[in-house]
């Protein structure tokens, strides 16, 4: 009779056994999760950084990265492009870019802001008449103003460089450089110069191809041709005209860039 009464309460106690195990596994696991989902520890904790951490953090900076009211964006819009420093801090660039004249690896962009993703403050402003060129390096982005000139084949358009500004950091603070005046070299034919130049006629009037013809002697005028310069800086006088309108307008604004670029 006691063998039969050890022989059923047996397999109780190992039953028994085997659950409080398990339910001290499970309270342990469970203790585990709790501490690891533990999003603010106790003060007197250490918390040490890990690079999973590190890189969760960088990845929600990004997502709630949104662009801030500015020249060509609203707050809450969504950026063309977010940039992160080596620093830690993260920038955005925001505004319009034209899908026809993208690049592979850079992004073409006007009337648009770079943005500080956490304080907002916009360190970058170009309006709706520059376009850029934004390059990025480790540590930098390189914006690069661009202007069509007619300096490719047989007076062709093409966007050019012009100037050059820089967004980067050191181990505290973004840094944003001057705009400098950059142009890459010029090469038109000698004889195309001249042709060209020949083709001017002193006192004749303002050309209807006036806006072709400003551009030529800009180019003419950028790749070290005085004479070129001397009809552009004394256009009304030279072509006996005055301007007004959009041809005065042009006119100005290709005076000043070639003395701006050249340092006249």
């Amino acid at each position: 009779m006691q063998k039969l009464i050890l022989l059923l309460f047996f397999p109780i106690f190992i039953f028994s056994c085997g659950e409080k195990q398990n339910s001290n596994k499970k309270t342990e696991i469970k203790e585990i999760v709790e501490q690891k989902g533990q999003i603010k520890p106790k003060k007197s904790d250490t918390v040490i950084e890990t690079k999973e951490t590190k890189q969760l953090i960088e990845n929600n900076k990004s997502s709630n990265c949104k662009c801030f009211n500015g020249i060509g964006s609203t707050k809450g819009d969504k950026p063309s492009l977010i940039f992160k420093f080596l620093n830690g801090s993260s920038v955005n660039v925001c505004g319009y870019y034209d899908k026809e004249i993208q690049e592979d690896k850079n992004l073409i962009m006007s009337e648009f802001n770079i943005f500080d993703c956490l304080t907002g403050k916009s360190y970058v402003e170009y309006d709706a008449t520059q376009t850029c060129r934004i390059k990025e390096t480790e540590n930098s982005l390189i914006i690069e103003e661009l202007r069509y000139l007619p300096s490719g084949e047989n007076w062709s358009w093409e966007l050019i460089q012009i100037a050059e500004q820089k967004v980067s950091s050191n181990t505290t603070e973004i840094i944003v450089s001057e705009i400098t005046p950059k142009i890459k070299t010029i090469r038109i034919d000698p004889k195309t110069q001249a042709d060209f130049l020949n083709s001017i006629k002193k006192g004749q009037g303002i050309s209807d191809e006036w806006e072709l013809e400003i551009g030529k002697l800009v180019v003419v005028a950028l790749s070290g041709n005085e004479s070129a310069w001397n009809i552009l800086k004394d256009y009304e006088n030279y072509t006996g005209e005055t301007t007004d309108g959009a041809v005065a307008e042009t006119w100005k604004e290709a005076v000043s860039l070639v003395k701006w670029i050249k340092g006249k």
